[in-house]
């Protein structure tokens, strides 16, 4: 494949939706996600791994880097998209006719075609899931707990609560949580303020016994990891504070 080929509007439109949902340590050339997606078009892998670290660039909150100098079409594209996610993760899926959102690193994605469930909330809450994981490196950002099966993409904003689509599938409008915090987070027992740090509510803080104290109460002002990308959006967290959580 040849590298000068000309990268054309939805080229990039994929470039940066695996941008979003890939760990930062994992846009390589190795990565089979990568390699399926080049093999679709007129692009070769290093050449797409390249476009997608340039996003790394514009992106004021990614923890690296990129080239200095992105093209005009590049920014148009993120700013155009960093307020419509919605409408990134459909045209994503449906330019590359891959279901993008469910894929993994080692075995990639499968045929859009091949999934039952294809209307477009769900799959705007896959590429939610997917940006979620990827900006804290499949980690909860309180335990620091890595098992997958365990983690939920959490909704600062509750879902329910979102107006927008764009709102819903923000994804500086989640948390990644292990299943146990998430639960208390939802539930309004702890909460994350705009700094970061973590509040316990008077019901947590009037147990006694030593798993709340020990799981709960110690979390009282400390700060959360923060992602790679997509930090948590304070308007959201302020949400959370004033309307979920119990004080």
């Amino acid at each position: 494949m040849g590298e000068r080929v000309a990268w054309s509007r939805e080229d990039i439109i994929i470039a940066y939706a695996l941008y979003c949902i890939t760990p930062l340590n994992q846009i390589r050339p190795s990565n089979k996600l990568i390699q399926q997606v080049a093999e679709k078009f007129a692009h070769s892998t290093s050449s797409l791994v390249m476009r997608m670290q340039n996003f790394a660039a514009i992106d004021p909150n990614s923890k690296i880097k990129g080239a200095t100098h992105v093209a005009k079409l590049d920014r148009a594209i993120f700013d155009e998209f960093k307020h419509d996610w919605g409408a990134l993760s459909i045209q994503a899926e449906n330019l590359t006719g891959l279901a993008l959102f469910d894929a993994n690193p080692l075995n990639g994605a499968k045929p859009l075609s091949t999934l039952t469930d294809k209307n477009r909330v769900s799959r705007e809450r896959h590429f939610f899931r997917a940006s979620v994981f990827a900006s804290y490196e499949n980690t909860c950002c309180i335990s620091g707990m890595s098992i997958p099966a365990m983690l939920v993409a959490s909704h600062i904003k509750p879902f329910r609560s979102c107006r927008t689509t764009s709102e819903r599938t923000d994804p500086e409008n989640g948390l990644l949580l292990n299943t146990f915090y998430d639960k208390a987070f939802d539930q309004g027992l702890i909460t994350v303020l705009p700094d970061y740090t973590i509040r316990c509510s008077t019901q947590v803080k009037a147990q006694r016994d030593e798993f709340t104290h020990r799981w709960l109460i110690s979390l009282e002002g400390e700060r959360i990891a923060l992602p790679e990308r997509f930090y948590p959006n304070r308007d959201c967290l302020s949400y959370h504070n004033d309307v979920i959580f119990k004080g």
